[in-house]
């Protein structure tokens, strides 16, 4: 039989893939290469990368999961939102949006006064640290004082400061995403409550001393009035006045209070009393000497009001000075070395241990603090040493084993670790802690039984160790029990209904598992308990969006930029929801308010450009798209965007040009291949076609799309149908349901006069095809044509005609068809006697 003509706009049309010009929409993690462009209205999950990347010992804790890299660059996919929306601890990355405004005068302040620049940094760490580390490690750990590209975390226990020794690694590495300024993190055990410090270092300018009035006067006549001493209550005198001036919150003035007034007490009721003894030198008056312990207990107070403001400066100063009263006080030097390390003088403060140690050899604390000054300055031999003393003085030191057994997980000595931490728990079979720490050490060498049973063992010893829960989850989803880690969490958030990570955990496990409607309840469980929390609200409206319920996903996407006005990030998924429901003018509305926020984002023109290519513009979306390309001319999805831009004005050379300029930046990004392809076959460069599609094949053997496309090319010239069957056939072993896929192998069948074949095929092709398409009802038409069912050819046809007024080939068929049948009823009537 003679070949079928020739149609481009068929053949385009064939393959299903995502029309030039739709929508590029939100895929927040890239892979090394573009995804193939998806059939019209198919969905990539939007959890696609929810599951936190494997890193070593990544658990899927707050502080541990690693969102993926985040760049909120659009894709021929829909919106990943999770990426970022359902981050285990929300610490989604808003670098790829961040508003470019004029700097910001705290921006401008370090170039003009360089010793503001730590504080500064300071400050903005310990803004984003529950964002960064996520609430549990907030709860426990903050963000202390930074020196020289060091951030000291300070750890309220010694279990905790344990096990952030052994995620230091992740924990440097999630700072460093927000602040890449960070370049190490030390851990401390923090004492006494610490506010952040901003103004610790000298020379940075601190407020006015106030000056006192009457009633501050009366108050600290009366507080002294309880020391009977008058040398002691003149040193308290001295102090609360000093603390009435200090520039220090009232919280803190109260703490210094509380440490001060009681010593002065003690101070005063301790003193012996002196019997005069008589004498025949004649009396003279003699100046009182100053007492040596008022003046140390002075000292002191003031230090410790210094240190819980985090002026550890001052505080060392003050300290010595107790010192130089009282120089035989193990203790006071062992703080002294404690302040000397937060003030950065490393070798001062090992100094100032190795006196306390000297001055009292059995006193555990002032071991420990010497093992902690060593150990920082990576001298693990001395440290260790250090601590097996106190193990000696005391073989049941709880302290002393976990600090031993962290020094040598920092070494990764893990072995060593774990028979330190055995020796633990068989003095303290019932300590929790230690049941936790070797199932964590199981876990860092894949012994993951053990782990199992030493993490559940830890959960019966201790219900509310919310870190061996969250250890025990992570152990069964890393076994691919996942049933078994959804009745974990959901028996660690029995046991701690006051921490909300754990319902979080088992929203996102379900998400995972694709049960949405389960982890939508848990996770609304969420937003009703913390209704002002941004996180929960975005992971909530990706799971909305997930399931098309866009006017929830709206309403939750507005609620988060209505709690964060300059997270533009949630904007642009806002205005993705807009557009997804069909509210084309709102997205608009919010596209726009993105670029006036941030006249750089590319992400933001995209989205308008296919709005206005939505609306037949193509200048408009022409000009977004080269402003796009122009701001980012490394990303190849914007050549393709604007490739396929040009492609729907018709400017098929310019599309060319544009997309072989793509391939410039990568050679092998086989969706700039395909849409050269695509507009090749549109110019009617059959040849180059084939080869462009051949070269995609030979990058990806299971793009469906291109054998399709080939193969129905093939069919439409009647040419190489043999192949042309063995193309599309492969194509469907790849997608088996693909309603497009089936109309071509049954057009193939057609062109090779193998026509019931051919019926059976478009037949199925018409019930699989995901939209009504009028090629299809065509070719159906014709396969009842050539078996010679006329009347179901003719109701094909006019399906054809309904869907697509404008095929005159199909209008023609459909007048021919009409014609002869009323010229055989004629015929009929008149040999009708």
């Amino acid at each position: 039989m003679a070949p079928r003509p020739y149609r481009a706009r068929d053949s385009v049309t064939r393959t299903r893939t995502r029309s030039p010009g739709t929508a590029p929409r939100t895929n927040i993690t890239y892979p090394s290469s573009l995804p193939t462009p998806s059939p019209p209205n198919a969905r990539s999950s939007i959890w696609s990368s929810i599951v936190s990347p494997r890193r070593g010992f990544a658990m899927p804790t707050p502080w541990y999961w690693r969102p993926p890299e985040a760049s909120i660059s659009p894709t021929a996919t829909p919106p990943d939102l999770l990426a970022v929306a359902a981050s285990r601890d929300g610490a989604y990355d808003d670098r790829a949006m961040r508003v470019q405004a004029p700097r910001a005068v705290g921006d401008l302040l370090p170039a003009a006064m360089p010793q503001l620049g730590e504080r500064l940094l300071e400050y903005k760490i310990q803004t984003a640290w529950t964002s960064i580390v996520g609430p549990d490690v907030a709860r426990r750990a903050r963000a202390s004082a930074m020196s020289g590209g060091t951030l000291e975390i300070l750890v309220d226990n010694s279990p905790w400061l344990h096990e952030l020794t052994l995620r230091s690694d992740d924990l440097l590495r999630r700072v460093r995403e927000r602040f890449p300024e960070i370049s190490a993190v030390k851990f401390a055990l923090s004492t006494a409550p610490v506010a952040p410090s901003s103004r610790e270092r000298t020379g940075v300018p601190r407020p006015e001393r106030t000056a006192l009035t009457p009633s501050d006067l009366a108050e600290i006549d009366l507080a002294v009035s309880v020391i009977p001493d008058p040398t002691i209550a003149d040193a308290a005198r001295r102090l609360l006045t000093t603390a009435r001036r200090s520039p220090l919150s009232r919280s803190l003035r109260i703490a210094l209070l509380t440490v001060a007034l009681p010593l002065f007490a003690a101070c005063a009721t301790a003193r012996p009393a002196v019997t005069p003894v008589a004498t025949d030198a004649p009396e003279r008056s003699v100046p009182a000497a100053p007492d040596v312990r008022a003046e140390a207990y002075y000292h002191y107070a003031v230090a410790q009001t210094y240190a819980l403001a985090g002026r550890f400066k001052e505080a060392t100063a003050e300290i010595q000075e107790a010192i130089s009263q009282d120089p035989n006080s193990a203790y006071l030097w062992t703080q002294l070395a404690q302040w000397l390390a937060r003030a950065d003088a490393p070798d001062d403060a090992v100094a100032a241990a190795r006196r306390a140690v000297a001055l009292s050899p059995t006193d555990a604390a002032s071991h420990v603090a010497l093992a902690e000054m060593l150990r920082a300055q990576k001298k693990f031999a001395e440290a260790e040493a250090e601590l097996e003393k106190v193990i000696a003085l005391n073989p049941n030191a709880e302290e002393a084993y976990l600090m031993l057994a962290r020094y040598q997980v920092e070494q990764k000595a893990y072995d060593r670790a774990r028979q330190v931490l055995l020796q633990l728990v068989e003095r303290q079979p019932n300590l929790a802690q230690g049941q936790f720490l070797l199932g964590r050490l199981a876990i860092e060498t894949d012994n993951w039984d053990e782990a199992a049973t030493r993490l559940r063992r830890a959960v019966e010893l201790d219900p509310e160790h919310d870190g061996a829960w969250t250890a025990l989850g992570y152990v069964y989803e890393t076994r691919h029990t996942p049933e078994d880690a959804v009745k974990v969490y959901r028996q660690a958030a029995s046991a701690n209904p006051d921490n909300p990570a754990f319902v979080e955990r088992l929203g996102d496990l379900l998400i995972r598992l694709g049960r949405y409607q389960e982890a939508q309840e848990e996770i609304e469980s969420l937003a009703g308990n913390a209704p002002r929390d941004p996180r929960v609200w975005m992971k909530l409206g990706a799971l909305y969006y997930e399931q098309k319920m866009w006017d929830r996903a709206t309403d939750a996407f507005r609620r988060v930029v209505m709690l964060e006005p300059t997270n533009l990030r949630a904007r642009y998924y806002l205005a993705t929801a807009y557009m997804d429901s069909g509210k084309e003018a709102e997205a608009r509305t919010e596209l726009e308010r993105i670029l006036r926020a941030d006249p750089r984002s590319v992400d933001a023109r995209v989205q308008l450009a296919f709005l206005q290519g939505r609306a037949k513009k193509y200048d408009e979306a022409i000009a977004l798209l080269k402003e796009a390309v122009n701001l980012e001319p490394k990303r190849p999805e914007l050549f393709l965007y604007l490739g396929t831009a040009y492609f729907r004005a018709k400017e098929y050379d310019r599309a060319v040009e544009t997309l072989r300029e793509g391939l410039g930046v990568d050679g092998k990004q086989k969706d700039l291949l395909f849409q050269l392809g695509v507009v090749y076959e549109k110019q009617a460069k059959f040849d180059d076609a084939v080869r462009t599609f051949r070269e995609v094949l030979s990058l990806d053997p299971k793009h469906a799309e291109a054998y399709n496309y080939v193969g129905y090319m093939f069919a439409e010239r009647g040419e190489n149908l043999d192949e042309a069957v063995q193309l599309i056939t492969k194509a469907l072993e790849l997608e088996p349901d693909n309603g497009y896929f089936i109309d071509s192998l049954g057009w193939a069948y057609f062109q090779q006069g193998r026509y019931p074949e051919a019926l059976d095929q478009l037949k199925r092709a018409v019930a699989k095809a995901k939209e009504e398409d009028p090629v299809i009802f065509e070719h159906l038409g014709d396969a009842y044509a050539k078996n010679g069912l006329n009347d179901e050819a003719l109701t094909a046809w006019e399906k054809a005609l309904q869907l697509d007024p404008n095929a005159d080939g199909v209008k023609k068929k459909v007048e021919d068809i009409r014609t002869r049948t009323r010229r055989i009823q004629g015929e009929r009537s008149k040999a009708t006697p």
